[in-house]
């Protein structure tokens, strides 16, 4: 596998920034490969990048005493990194590459120089993250509900 093109495609939440915009926030970052068992994030470790998805499928996954548990899956177009990036301390879960892969990286401060240069597309991007992070929070509290349910259903079977 090579990489596609040097310049991040008009897909998932950058698709909304101009052809220009896309490149000059390219220039900001740098373009990886990942082959399928590639670590981009591991759980515990903090890594303060963001990471966009241009191709291929990852895996989010989170150790819960000795069991893998998937949190979900990433595809093109798709942010990973955030909690991270805004909040440095270990990371919440690993990112893995399930098949050949390509991603785009940035560090918080490129992405901090990024939008003080060019504020309008930065915001742009910054509202991108943050619907990313609603809409995981969002999945997580759903999960957790759920969870708390099942278990007063399971008690209320267990003591009737």
């Amino acid at each position: 596998m090579s990489l596609t093109s040097p310049h991040l495609p008009a897909v998932g939440l950058v698709a909304q920034l101009s052809k220009e915009d896309r490149d000059t926030l390219s220039s900001y970052g740098s373009f990886h490969l990942a082959n399928p068992g590639d670590t981009l994030i591991a759980e515990g470790v903090p890594h303060g990048k963001l990471f966009f998805i241009i191709s291929g499928l990852l895996h989010a996954r989170r150790d819960d005493e000795g069991r893998d548990i998937l949190l979900g899956a990433i595809n093109q177009g798709e942010w990973v990194g955030e909690v991270d990036l805004f909040d440095p301390a270990s990371a919440v879960c690993s990112v893995i590459a399930i098949e050949p892969s390509q991603y785009w990286m940035v560090t918080r401060q490129d992405l901090e120089d990024f939008i003080n240069n060019y504020p309008a597309a930065g915001i742009q991007i910054l509202i991108g993250v943050a619907s990313t992070l609603g809409r995981r929070i969002r999945g997580v509290t759903k999960k957790l509900a759920e969870q708390t349910e099942l278990a007063s259903i399971r008690n209320s079977l267990f003591q009737g």
